[in-house]
């Protein structure tokens, strides 16, 4: 029988591949409202809009046209002004290419780096629709159930986005001088869901502040939001934003996870101060645990690199030559150097790093490995970033943010 290669109106030129598409879950009227990527069936270094994973902090809000859409801008500025996206449109553009990843990806391999146990899969092992229903009924999950969860290397994803500098809007606005930070709002609304943060820590035996309903909103320092590539954005790999993606316009902020991302755009404040919104005071911090006295807001991402060919699940492979290869990033630059051990990290060789290498996005990476004895094999990974930071930066910290451990792929030669 001749293979398919015909999809819907398309000769698609690779007959019966498996095209990745993001493994999404759904609210009760069918629309998604989270999901997550296939990091490991991916090539090149764009994730597909359809594969892009999705997290949401609160509500999905409803959509507002784009021709109804108008942006406030206010505080410590010489002129409060309105902006609609026409108006940002007339502004000078800008179009960057980073990595979006959320604070907790990865989360479970802290525990499993710390303390051991079975280590968590690459492949994404979740089942978002349960969480979608669990997310709609707000069900607290026993500490049991949580320990019972799996985590995934699917909570990120990398894009290109089109829209004007942060920069730029506050320049017409004019900045005052004792500008501190800029508190961005989204029209997302709702009260947040604990659930979500008792997930974050592996247990649920403590007590967290609920605030009741709000609006989703981050104060970005203003060092920042200053920079040239922090993005009030309209487009998304050359299309307009989707819905769920943040449109009309949302703010891309390189280099920093997924939270300080903010979606729905409605507001932008500039502060004489830091302001103590909810989701960098109480969520999204580090500390040693819930009763720290001492959280620390979370901002850019350690420096991260990860194995995506083989994975554990490949093993046992034959003897000959195999190609390791994976994926390297920073939340402070462009990678530099990735290297490569095969004997527990006593010694490391250098990986081959393709082109291109930019500032914010991932860059690939291989190794050429030839293995001649059958065996047990541990092969590990880790990255040295612009900056001279080299793989692991960040420590455990109790809600489990921003994981950029080494984590090897275990093997069996026969």
């Amino acid at each position: 029988m001749p293979k398919r290669e015909i999809e819907g109106d398309w000769v698609m030129g690779w007959p019966d591949r498996k095209r990745p598409v993001l493994v999404a879950g759904k609210d009760s009227q069918g629309r998604v409202i989270n999901g997550r990527a296939p990091i490991t069936e991916l090539e090149g270094l764009i994730t597909p809009t359809d594969a892009y994973y999705v997290v949401n902090q609160l509500e999905v809000p409803e959509p507002i046209h784009p021709d109804d859409w108008v942006l406030t801008i206010g505080g410590e500025v010489g002129r409060p002004i309105e902006m609609s996206l026409r108006d940002l449109q007339k502004l000078p553009g800008r179009t960057v290419r980073a990595v979006t990843e959320c604070a907790g990806n990865d989360a479970g391999f802290f525990d499993y780096l710390t303390k051991g146990g079975k280590k968590p899969s690459r492949i994404n092992q979740q089942d978002m629709q349960s969480r979608a229903a669990m997310r709609e009924q707000r069900a607290v999950p026993s500490t049991e159930e949580i320990g019972n969860e799996s985590t995934t290397t699917c909570a990120m994803s990398a894009g290109e986005f089109t829209g004007v500098p942060l920069a730029e809007v506050l320049k017409k606005a004019g900045l005052k001088a004792g500008a501190v930070s800029v508190r961005m709002e989204g029209f997302d609304r709702g009260q947040p869901d604990l659930a979500v943060q008792y997930r974050s820590v592996g247990r649920s035996d403590f007590k967290l502040v609920d605030p009741g309903v709000i609006n989703y909103e981050k104060g970005l320092p203003l060092e920042k939001a200053l920079h040239p590539d922090t993005l009030l954005a309209w487009s998304m790999n050359g299309e307009y934003l989707l819905h769920i993606h943040g449109a009309p316009v949302r703010a891309v902020v390189p280099g920093w996870s997924g939270n300080w991302w903010v979606k729905w755009l409605q507001k932008i404040e500039v502060l004489n101060h830091v302001p103590q919104c909810y989701y960098q005071k109480h969520y999204f911090v580090y500390g040693s645990s819930p009763e720290d006295p001492d959280k620390e807001m979370i901002t850019a991402m350690g420096v991260r690199c990860i194995i995506i060919d083989p994975l554990d699940e490949d093993s046992p492979l034959e003897r000959g030559a195999h190609k390791i290869r994976g994926l390297a990033w920073s939340g402070m630059g462009a990678i530099t150097r990735v290297e490569v051990s095969l004997d527990e990290g006593r010694t490391w060789r250098d990986a081959h790093l393709e082109e291109p290498r930019e500032r914010w996005l991932w860059v690939r990476w291989s190794y050429l490995w030839e293995v001649d004895k059958p065996g047990q094999y541990r092969i590990m990974a880790r990255a040295t970033d612009e900056k001279g930071r080299v793989q692991p930066q960040i420590p455990w910290n109790y809600q489990r943010k921003h994981f950029d451990g080494i984590v090897p792929t275990d093997v069996t030669i026969v």
